[in-house]
C-alpha cells in the first residue's frame, strides 16, 4: 500500500492533466461506438469512475491538507446518501432499473466529489492550475467539428427537422456546454496575441459555432463579446482614451452588419426558421405566448419540469426527502426518463431535498470563493465563464450534471482561486 500511495501522490498531477486533455478524444470514441457500432462503451465509463475512486482515496488516504477533515466529511455524506438512494430504487423500483439508476446517480454526482477533491489538491499546493490546457482542450473540441465540416464526415446535431453538424461527436448539449464555458479563455488568448491569425482563429470558432445550429453556443458567444466589449469601453473611458474608444465603436458596428450579411446563411438561422416555421409564428407579436416562448426559447423545458414537478408532488416522502430518480412513474403506462435538462431542477427532483442540500453545499462553499476571489483580483474570462456556467445549468443543462462538462466547470472554478491558499 506504501507504494501505491507514492505513485498516487506523485502522479496524481499527471492523471488529472490526461482526464482533461483526453476529454475530446474520450466523447469522440464514445460517440463513434455509438454512431458506428451502436454499442455505448463501458471503458470511458469505468475510466471516469476509476478517476474518481483515485481522488477519493488521495483525499481519505494520502491527503495531509487542514481542510480533509471538512472536505471528507461532506464527501462521506455525499457516499453515505448515494447509498440510501439506491436502496431506496430497490425497494420502490426494484433491482431491474439499478444499472441505469446508478449511472445516472453517478454521472449527476461526479461534479461534486471532483470540485472538492481537486480543492482538496489545490490547498495542499498539489494541484497547480494551468489555463494552457483550457486552450488545448477547446482548441481539440474546435478542431473535431471543423475538420469534419471541411470533410462531410461529420454527425447531424439534431435527429430530425433541423440541420448543423456536431462533428465527431455524440451529444450536442454537452459538446454546446463546453465550447460556451471554455470560449471566454480562448477569446481573451485570441485578442491578447494582436496578431493576424488570432483574427483568423476568431472566424473559424465562430464559423463552427454557427455551423452547429444550437442556440447555446452563439448565446454564450454573445454574452462574452458583450462582457468583453464592456469591460474594454470601461477601461478606455477610465483612461480617456477617445480616439480608441471611437474606432471600437465603429468596429463594433462593422462587426454587427458582417454578421447580419453571413447569418442567413448559416445553420443557426435556418434552424431558427424552421422552428418559426413549425409553430407558425408570422409575426414577433405571435411569439410572446408561454406556450411558444417555452418550444422556441427553453425546447419545451418548462413543460417537461411541470411534469416531473407533478410526479415529485404525487411521490411519497421518502421520494420527497431522497428523489424521485430517473425513471418516473415506473412500471406504470406513465412512465417517463426524459430529463428537464435544467440542471437545478433535475437535481432536485432526481435526489430529494436530502440529496440537494449535500449536493449544493459543496458547490456553494467553493462559489463563494470563487466570487471573493474574482472580487480581488479581477479576470474578465473567469468572470464570464462563471457567469455562463450558473446561467447554462439553470437554462439548457448538462453543464453540472454531465462527467465530460462538469469536470471542466471544476477546473475553472478551481483555477478562479489561484493564490486563494487558506
Amino acid at each position: 500500500m506504501r507504494k501505491v500511495n507514492e505513485w498516487i501522490k506523485t502522479h496524481i498531477t499527471t492523471i488529472i492533466f490526461w482526464m482533461l486533455i483526453l476529454g475530446p478524444v474520450f466523447d469522440c470514441v464514445t460517440s463513434l461506438s455509438i454512431h458506428l457500432l451502436h454499442v455505448q462503451l463501458t471503458l470511458i465509463m469505468f475510466l471516469k469512475i476509476l478517476f474518481l475512486g483515485i481522488l477519493i482515496y488521495d483525499l481519505f488516504f494520502i491527503s495531509k491538507c487542514r481542510y480533509k477533515r471538512k472536505i471528507s466529511l461532506i464527501i462521506l455524506s455525499i457516499l453515505v446518501y448515494m447509498m440510501m438512494y439506491v436502496i431506496l430504487i430497490i425497494l420502490t423500483k426494484g433491482p431491474e432499473v439499478f444499472l441505469y439508476e446508478c449511472q445516472s446517480m453517478l454521472r449527476t454526482f461526479f461534479f461534486p466529489i471532483v470540485l472538492l477533491t481537486l480543492y482538496n489538491l489545490y490547498l495542499e499546493k498539489r494541484l497547480k492550475v494551468n489555463q494552457n490546457y483550457l486552450y488545448i482542450i477547446l482548441v481539440t473540441y474546435i478542431t473535431c467539428i471543423f475538420i469534419p465540416i471541411l470533410t462531410h464526415t461529420g454527425f447531424d446535431s439534431y435527429a430530425y427537422s433541423k440541420v448543423g453538424t456536431i462533428g465527431w461527436f455524440y451529444s450536442s448539449n454537452e459538446i454546446g456546454g463546453i465550447l460556451s464555458i471554455l470560449f471566454p479563455f480562448l477569446f481573451y488568448y485570441l485578442l491578447a496575441q494582436k496578431k493576424w491569425w488570432s483574427i483568423l482563429s476568431i472566424v473559424i470558432i465562430m464559423s463552427v459555432y454557427f455551423a452547429i445550429g444550437t442556440k447555446v453556443p452563439i448565446l454564450s458567444m454573445g454574452i462574452t463579446f458583450a462582457i468583453f466589449s464592456i469591460a474594454y469601453i470601461i477601461q478606455l473611458f477610465q483612461k480617456k482614451k477617445w480616439k480608441q474608444l471611437s474606432r471600437f465603436g465603429i468596429l463594433i458596428i462593422l462587426g454587427v452588419l458582417s454578421l447580419l450579411l453571413v447569418l442567413p446563411k448559416t445553420s443557426f438561422y435556418k434552424n431558427i426558421q424552421i422552428h418559426l416555421d413549425f409553430l407558425k409564428i408570422d409575426s414577433m407579436a405571435d411569439l410572446f405566448t408561454l406556450d411558444h416562448i417555452d418550444h422556441f426559447i427553453f425546447s419545451e423545458r418548462i413543460r417537461f419540469m411541470k411534469t416531473t414537478e407533478q410526479n415529485y408532488i404525487n411521490a411519497s416522502l421518502s421520494e420527497k426527502l431522497l428523489g424521485i430518480g430517473y425513471i418516473e412513474n415506473y412500471a406504470t403506462d406513465q412512465v417517463n426518463t426524459k430529463m428537464v435538462e435544467m440542471d437545478y431542477y433535475d437535481i432536485f427532483f432526481r435526489h430529494g431535498i436530502v440529496g440537494s442540500i449535500i449536493y449544493f453545499i459543496p458547490f456553494l462553499w467553493i462559489l463563494i470563493k470563487v466570487v471573493k476571489s474574482l472580487l480581488k483580483n479581477t479576470s474578465i474570462p473567469h468572470i464570464t465563464s462563471v457567469i455562463l456556467i450558473l446561467l447554462l445549468a439553470l437554462f439548457s443543462g448538462h453543464i453540472i450534471t454531465a462527467p465530460s462538462v462538469s469536470i471542466l466547470v471544476a477546473y475553472v472554478l478551481i483555477s478562479c482561486l489561484e493564490g486563494e491558499y487558506e
